[in-house]
C-alpha cells in the first residue's frame, strides 16, 4: 500500500510541476505577439497593467504537434511586479505521442509571478490527468517554485479521486517535489482501492 500511494505521490508530483512550468512558458510566450490596450483608467498608474489581453487563445505547437492550448477571458501584466493575473484559465496538455489531453484544468483566477516561477490558483482549481485516471479538485493551490512545494489551503479541502473509485479528501494538502511526496496535516477522510491483479 505504501509503495502504491509514494508510486501516485511521485507522478501526481511530477506532473502537477510539469505543468505548473508548461503554463507558465507558454503565457511568457503569449507575450511575444501582443498589443497594449490604451483604454483610460481610474486606476492610479502604478497600479494599472502594462498589457491587457482578452479573449485569449494560445495554442504551444512543438515538432507540428499541439503542446499547449490554453484559454482565458483575460490576462494582465505587471511589469514591475514582474506579475501575470489570469482570469478564467483553462488549458490542455498534450506529449509528443498522443492523440487526446494528457491533462486539462482550470481555475477561476490565477497569478504567475515570472521572477519566482511561483503561481497561485484560485476561484475553483480543477485538474484531471488522463494516464492516472486521477482529478484534483481544491478552492485554492499554490505553487512554491523554491522549495518545489505546492500547498492547498489551510482551512479547506483538497479532493484527489480515481476513476478506480478512490478518492481522499482533507486539509491541509502538500506535495513536496524534494522528496517525492504528499500529505495531509489536517483531517482526512477517503476510501483507497488497492490493485488486486496477481
Amino acid at each position: 500500500m505504501d509503495s502504491q500511494n509514494t508510486i501516485l505521490s511521485s507522478f501526481i508530483f511530477s506532473y502537477l510541476h510539469f505543468l505548473v512550468v508548461f503554463i507558465l512558458i507558454g503565457i511568457e510566450c503569449i507575450f511575444l505577439s501582443c498589443s497594449f490596450d490604451y483604454g483610460t483608467s481610474s486606476e492610479p498608474e502604478q497600479e494599472k497593467p502594462d498589457l491587457v489581453m482578452k479573449d485569449v487563445d494560445y495554442v504551444r505547437v512543438s515538432d507540428g504537434k499541439i503542446s499547449l492550448h490554453m484559454q482565458a477571458d483575460q490576462i494582465n501584466r505587471y511589469e514591475s511586479k514582474k506579475l501575470l493575473q489570469v482570469q478564467n484559465i483553462s488549458f490542455e496538455q498534450y506529449s509528443k505521442n498522443s492523440v487526446g489531453p494528457d491533462a486539462v484544468g482550470s481555475a477561476g483566477f490565477a497569478q504567475f509571478w515570472t521572477a519566482t516561477s511561483d503561481a497561485a490558483f484560485s476561484g475553483g482549481v480543477q485538474i484531471y490527468i488522463n494516464s492516472e485516471n486521477l482529478s484534483i479538485e481544491a478552492k485554492s493551490l499554490q505553487w512554491n517554485h523554491n522549495s518545489k512545494k505546492l500547498l492547498g489551503p489551510l482551512d479547506d479541502q483538497v479532493l484527489l479521486k480515481k476513476s478506480d473509485g478512490s478518492i481522499l479528501v482533507g486539509k491541509n494538502f502538500s506535495a513536496d517535489g524534494r522528496s517525492r511526496s504528499w500529505q495531509f496535516t489536517g483531517p482526512v477522510s477517503g476510501t483507497y482501492q488497492e490493485d488486486t491483479d496477481e
